[in-house]
């Protein structure tokens, strides 16, 4: 089955903030009991992936955000009950106490949770097979995309996916920030684990910030949060 590990943040994140990683089996079926807290609807989602790989991603990374928002609601994790806001982002249907953002990418997913404050996450595989260079006009600045191209090849794609998860986890972050595009953000060059914003910042990022964090081996993450916290 899926396991589920703590993931160290750097020293100067917010205490609040949380992150676990999920490593997928892909092995596994959805019958097995550890899919058991899935919601109906839930079961039905993940039963329209064309392929079981998908399935298990969603699947694994619902049933153990469900497992993560249970220990700290005291509730049992069938009985978590989300929904979804005006920008189509997953919050929890009857407590504004907890925010939680989720991703997943080839073997491994990643749950940001906040009990202070609005968090977002982003992990990647850095995949041999993916041509990233056809979505750069999507993911990146001109001046992003000039530096690149003075960099050897493994560097580029290397920066490329530094670039494409902190992008992801800003936006994802704010909730509204996507619509405009990740192109509209400057992320690069990066020179320390802390996410610079170069340039032109949007009003939506000026109070948002984010830290590279450590992945496994050919993968790319990062995690965001917000520094205005929850009214109380």
């Amino acid at each position: 089955m899926h396991s589920v590990e703590p993931v160290p943040l750097p020293h100067d994140c917010p205490s609040d903030v949380s992150l676990w990683r999920i490593d997928f089996a892909f092995d596994a079926s959805l019958e097995d009991a550890a899919f058991a807290a899935l919601s109906d609807d839930e079961r039905t989602r993940a039963g329209k992936f064309l392929r079981h790989e998908d399935a298990l991603r969603f699947a694994s990374v619902r049933v153990a955000l469900r497992e993560q928002l249970a220990r700290h609601l005291g509730i049992a994790a069938h009985a978590v009950r989300f929904k979804l806001d005006a920008n189509r982002r997953p919050h929890l249907a009857d407590s504004n106490t907890l925010d939680f953002n989720v991703s997943h990418a080839g073997s491994h997913g990643l749950i940001a949770m906040s009990s202070k404050r609005r968090v977002g996450v982003d992990i990647e595989h850095r995949g041999e097979s993916f041509d990233w260079h056809s979505i750069t006009t999507l993911t990146l600045d001109a001046s992003e995309a000039a530096w690149i191209d003075h960099l050897n090849i493994e560097a580029q794609r290397a920066a490329f996916y530094d670039a494409w998860v902190a992008k992801e986890a800003l936006v994802k972050t704010t909730g509204v920030g996507i619509a405009r595009g990740l192109q509209h953000l400057t992320v690069l060059p990066r020179d320390s684990a802390e996410v610079t914003l170069r340039n032109v910042i949007p009003d939506d990022m000026r109070e948002i910030a984010a830290r590279w964090i450590a992945a496994p081996e050919a993968y790319a993450a990062c995690v965001a949060w917000s520094a205005k916290t929850f009214a109380r």
